[in-house]
């Protein structure tokens, strides 16, 4: 929106390798890291273009199981990234 373009999202998908089939099957087009693309490449299923943009941003979460006790070692790990992400 900010260059002027809007984009219609008519499909939503939460994995990939959907994502990629779908895009295989030519159902659209999909802004996906360029490591989970590389043996649909090869194969010819998908043709990569590199993207001439501003820093593209994917947001991301440090996940851990529930109530899980954490040594120092890894409390000042998940200090670091805090401290990194602010």
């Amino acid at each position: 929106r900010a260059n002027g373009i809007e984009v219609n999202l008519v499909m939503h998908f939460d994995n990939i390798q959907t994502i990629k089939e779908a895009v295989a099957l030519g159902w659209g087009i999909s802004i996906l890291p360029a490591r989970t693309m590389q043996a649909e490449i090869e194969q010819g299923r998908l043709v990569a273009v590199r993207l001439d943009a501003p820093e593209l941003v994917r947001p991301v979460r440090i996940v851990h199981r529930k109530r899980k006790k954490f040594n120092r070692a890894a409390q000042a790990f998940l200090g670091l990234l805090e401290d990194s992400c602010q």
